[in-house]
């Protein structure tokens, strides 16, 4: 009995040490989670996403392809010649859409039909690449078709292209003086019905 009272003092005995030791390891604080602040979802928000600048084929108007800018201003012109004839002459709602949209069509993407079409004297390096759609001008955006200052730009191109065609591509007789100097209407006529009046359609 003796032996088994000193048996039962020593387990308790190395009972409380085992929990004198495991008290003793205090466990380490888990970290606290880190949560997103507002400042950081903002930022997340309003992130720029990275777009090309102009869709692919798309160039300024006065620096596009030569067939480009000759659509636009052949295209325009039958445009606002379905607007003003028909619509004054026969009233025709049909007359006045069809030449309207064919004009607006070839205005906005006919350059490499039209490349195909005209004459060799009138033809500038290979054929356009599609979609070929100049920007700037009027036909840019709906707002635009309102700005002056995009009409404008369509006048100067649609001078210089009727001065490219009256000069057969800048090969004949008129070439040094149509370009000598700033580009205006009377000037084109001028020099074109000069040489008409002595009797030259091409020189």
């Amino acid at each position: 009995a003796a032996m088994d009272a000193a048996a039962l003092r020593a387990l308790a005995k190395e009972r409380e040490a085992r929990q004198q030791a495991g008290s003793g390891s205090v466990a380490a604080p888990a970290a606290p989670a880190v949560r997103p602040s507002k400042a950081s979802f903002a930022t997340l928000g309003s992130a720029p996403t990275t777009r090309s600048s102009a869709p692919s084929g798309l160039v300024p108007l006065k620096s596009a392809h030569r067939s480009v800018r000759l659509a636009r201003s052949l295209g325009l012109g039958v445009a606002l010649l379905a607007v003003l004839v028909p619509g004054l002459l026969f009233r025709s709602a049909t007359w006045t859409a069809l030449p309207l949209l064919a004009g607006l069509a070839l205005a906005r993407s006919g350059g490499p039909w039209l490349h195909g079409v005209l004459p060799a004297m009138l033809l500038e390096g290979a054929p356009p690449a599609a979609p070929a759609v100049a920007s700037g001008g009027a036909l840019s955006s709906p707002r635009a078709l309102l700005d002056g200052r995009a009409w404008a730009e369509e006048w100067e191109v649609a001078l210089e292209n009727l001065a490219f065609v009256c000069t057969y591509g800048k090969k004949n007789c008129l070439t040094n003086q149509m370009y000598s100097g700033p580009l205006s209407l009377g000037k084109i006529c001028s020099l074109v019905g000069g040489k008409l009046s002595e009797g030259v359609v091409r020189c």
